[in-house]
C-alpha cells in the first residue's frame, strides 16, 4: 500500500464506540513486527491498527490531493537522546 492511500474497512471493528465497518480511512505504513497497518479514521479522528486482509484498497497507489496533504502533517514519533 502506498502512504496516503484510501481504504475502507471490511470488518467490524470497535474504535471509541463506533464500528468502523464500512467507513474509509487514510494508510500511513505498515507495523514490520505486527504486519498491522496504522490507518487514521477521518470520521472519528482516530488511528486504528488493522490487518491488510481486512482493508479493501479503494484505488490502489492513488493518492487524492486531501490525503496527501494530511500525510504530509504526519511525522513518525522518535526518541531523543535527552
Amino acid at each position: 500500500m502506498t502512504r496516503g492511500e484510501t481504504v475502507r474497512f471490511l470488518v467490524d471493528y470497535d474504535l471509541y464506540d463506533h464500528n468502523i465497518k464500512g467507513m474509509t480511512g487514510i494508510f500511513l505504513k505498515t507495523d514490520q513486527k505486527t504486519g498491522k497497518c496504522l490507518i487514521y479514521v477521518p470520521k472519528v479522528g482516530e488511528w486504528a491498527e488493522l490487518l491488510p486482509e481486512h482493508l479493501k484498497r479503494i484505488k490502489p497507489d492513488h493518492v487524492p490531493a486531501k490525503n496527501k496533504k494530511f500525510i504530509n502533517n504526519i511525522r513518525l514519533m522518535s526518541t531523543s537522546g535527552t
